[in-house]
């Protein structure tokens, strides 16, 4: 996945995810960026990457709890 390769070149990039379930979302990627008008530059740069149709954004504002998963065989 081009696209992909590209923003984990960036710094403010921690992860990118392909994703399947919602037909219109592709990726997932994870930044972390120091205020809104670096968020608002870096998905203005890849909304204008060759392959990319759109942009959505979301944001965690709660971790309610983690685990990890028990695999039992």
């Amino acid at each position: 996945m081009g696209i992909g390769k590209a923003l984990l070149k960036r710094k403010d990039v921690t992860s990118v995810s392909r994703m399947i379930g919602e037909h219109t979302i592709d990726l997932r990627v994870e930044v972390f960026v120091k205020d809104n008008r670096m968020l608002l530059n870096l998905i203005e740069e890849i909304k204008s990457m060759k392959g990319v149709r759109d942009v959505v954004w979301t944001e965690v504002v709660e971790t309610i709890g983690m685990k990890i998963p028990r695999i039992t065989l």
